[in-house]
């Protein structure tokens, strides 16, 4: 009876220190998970933290400007091209047609204008001709003029002589003869007032036809310059020639396209023999050279971040390899579906949720140059870490910012460090 008394009191103890140990570690690890937690609350606070980047890098569509068909195409989806790669060439033999036609016209043209200032020069010419034609006719008809006034007064001269003497011929003063000669003498005086006189119209007559010839002139002069179009040392007429020439010349150069930077082919959806259009994207080229990251973090973690701050990458694709980043920018706005302005007036839509989830404001982060031994993809998924001098008030209210929780500034994750946890 004794000795089972004493195995159940045994019994008994045994449960009692078990039950005892279970109590201690329960306690002990609901003690390490709130520690754990705190520890890793105020790493979140100092450290802030997002799976939700992704990576980016200027891409560039590759259109055509010209419409054709492709004859030409070294490529294959997804290849690297340096920048001046031919990318893809387009049936040239049309625009080139174009292009001689436009040469052809520019030659015309410019033959063109050469006889209009050579036409220009002649009516100019002719305009100083029959100046000096006028000037000279106007110095004949003065000239005939005196010759009129001359024969004029030899004319009366000779009316008034022979008036005198005619009548002592009835007397026989004088004799017939010298009435005779005296009436000759005005006939002649008179036929060189007559001939003189015609001499004034003929010369007048020149000067009208010199005038009419110096206006004609300056009308052909004048229409001559209306169709060259020069203005200053500019001519029109050639200078849009010469527009259709520049532009042939480039829709034919437009038919070989180069790649204009270093990148990666993507997207590649054509081949030879298609007829493209222009604007039509026939593939991207993804920039090799510069790279960032467009992380989203909470509104409550955007007072700790700083642009110029440093920051841990990692990328999903490279396990264990961090890469460094600097913080770009941080984004001032989002868009909002509820309380887009109409009419500028706010249309606030009322809302029955309970539950207030903390916006995420994109944050830009620049890369490193690029590393061959690790090449980016655009897309590829990221975790970053930013590293900031945040403090949590609860932490410090609960007086638990001190060692061990405050983590030295070299605690920050190295180069060598592995991945954290995902």
């Amino acid at each position: 009876m004794a000795a089972t008394l004493n195995s159940n009191s045994a019994n008994n103890n045994g449960d009692r220190v078990r039950r005892a140990i279970a109590v201690f570690f329960s306690i002990a690890s609901i003690v390490s998970a709130f520690v754990c937690a705190i520890i890793a609350w105020q790493q979140l606070q100092r450290y802030p933290r997002t799976d939700d980047a992704y990576v980016r890098a200027n891409t560039i569509g590759m259109a055509p400007r010209v419409y054709g068909q492709i004859v030409e195409l070294p490529l294959v989806d997804n290849q690297f091209v340096a920048a001046g790669t031919l990318l893809y060439r387009i049936d040239a033999r049309p625009y080139e047609v174009v292009l001689e036609r436009a040469n052809a016209h520019l030659l015309l043209v410019e033959f063109e204008v050469q006889a209009l200032k050579d036409a220009i020069i002649v009516a100019a010419a002719d305009v100083e001709t029959a100046r000096a034609q006028i000037a000279r006719s106007e110095s004949l008809v003065a000239e005939r003029q005196a010759q009129v006034v001359a024969t004029q007064a030899r004319q009366d001269y000779a009316a008034d002589y022979l008036s005198r003497i005619k009548p002592l011929l009835v007397k026989q003063f004088v004799t017939a003869d010298r009435v005779a000669l005296a009436q000759s003498d005005l006939d002649a005086a008179s036929a060189a007032v007559v001939a003189a006189q015609a001499s004034v119209a003929n010369a007048t007559a020149v000067v009208v036809a010199a005038k009419a010839e110096v206006v004609g002139a300056q009308a052909r002069e004048q229409q001559a310059r209306n169709e060259l179009g020069q203005v200053d040392d500019v001519n029109a007429r050639i200078a849009v020639a010469t527009v259709e020439v520049a532009d042939a010349q480039l829709n034919v150069q437009y038919c070989e396209v180069r790649a204009p930077l270093d990148g990666w082919v993507t997207n590649l959806n054509t081949n030879v023999g298609e007829f493209v259009k222009v604007g039509d994207t026939l593939f991207s080229i993804v920039q090799n050279s510069q790279w960032w990251v467009m992380a989203n973090f909470l509104e409550t973690e955007i007072e700790q971040i700083k642009v110029g701050q440093e920051v841990a990458v990692y990328l999903y694709a490279y396990p264990g390899h961090r890469f460094k980043g600097t913080v770009q920018g941080i984004g001032w706005a989002l868009y909002q579906a509820n309380g887009a302005t109409q009419q500028s007036l706010p249309d606030v839509k009322p809302t029955l949720n309970w539950i207030r989830l903390a916006q995420r404001f994109p944050v830009r982060i620049s890369l490193e140059p690029f590393d061959a031994a690790y090449p980016f993809r655009m897309g590829a998924t990221v975790t970053a870490i930013v590293k900031t001098e945040g403090r949590d008030p609860m932490l410090e209210q609960m007086g638990l910012l001190g060692s061990p929780f405050l983590a030295p500034a070299d605690a920050f994750p190295t180069s060598g460090s592995g991945a954290p946890a995902r």
